[in-house]
């Protein structure tokens, strides 16, 4: 089970430096959720928000939190992003279950999300009263979208990446970053 992450790995310093200003100036509350998954040249950092308002109707019951992503270039940049840059034309699938409730399922995308601590993923859910979930992702290469990619010797990238599956098991409510 992975536990609320505080203490950032190499490559997630921005992200985690946003989520904590943003909650710092009374922003969203944030919480990172688990630990960083790196892979084939990304980095997936999932956290909740609290008291996030968006610019289009978002159905939101009144247990309900954002579900939010980072997902960003690591080092090597082998796909063409600079190192910690946002890789945008994803598509990310969820999936969200509880412990103990095996009627409770929730499914759906995330949605590309501008705000002003950086470009990220995200998507409302409704929960089930507090206890233990567990939150999958299915991440897809910019390709999903339409992104295409340079071939040719002296700029081309390699092969966009297979779809990337990571999951965690969290506790709701979570505790917000600007607490630990």
């Amino acid at each position: 089970m992975n536990r609320i992450y505080t203490k950032p790995m190499r490559g997630t310093a921005p992200f985690f430096a946003a989520l904590l200003l943003a909650a710092a100036h009374g922003h969203a509350q944030a919480a990172v959720i688990g630990a960083p998954v790196l892979q084939d040249g990304i980095e997936i950092v999932p956290a909740t928000l609290d008291g996030v308002e968006v610019d289009r109707l978002t159905t939101r019951g009144a247990d309900s939190l954002w579900l939010s992503v980072g997902v960003h270039a690591t080092r090597d940049g082998q796909h063409g992003f600079g190192e910690h840059a946002f890789i945008p034309y994803l598509s990310i699938s969820f999936v969200l279950t509880k412990d103990g409730a095996p009627t409770f399922k929730k499914a759906g995308l995330l949605v590309p999300l501008a705000a002003k601590d950086g470009p990220h993923y995200a998507a409302a859910a409704d929960m089930a009263g507090p206890g233990t979930y567990h939150l999958t992702y299915i991440v897809s290469p910019p390709s999903a979208r339409g992104m295409m990619r340079r071939t040719d010797k002296t700029d081309g990238v390699p092969a966009w990446f297979k779809p990337i599956t990571a999951s965690w098991t969290f506790h709701y409510p979570t505790s917000p970053a600007s607490e630990k």
